[in-house]
């Protein structure tokens, strides 16, 4: 009995050196991905930011072209 209660406590001392190393580069890993995931998270802002200007722009775009076009019909208009 005795020894096998040395034999599993030398194999939970074993375990818990196995643990300790895992346990850091478990927590690393955590850390990493968390920071990934905040850069994920800023460039995807950023691409929202940039595409809603876009969209803006192109808008302005589109608007100053029916403007211009609206001009040139009544320009034809008045000729005739």
């Amino acid at each position: 009995m005795r020894k096998e209660v040395a034999v599993v406590r030398k194999k939970i001392d074993t375990v818990n050196k196995e643990l300790k190393p895992l346990g850091h580069t478990c927590q690393k890993k955590e850390r990493e991905y968390k920071e990934a995931l905040e850069a994920f998270n800023e460039k995807n802002k950023e691409k929202v930011q940039l595409i809603t200007k876009l969209m803006e722009l192109v808008s302005d775009s589109e608007r100053l072209r029916m403007k211009k076009l609206e001009e040139l019909s009544k320009n034809i208009d008045s000729l005739h």
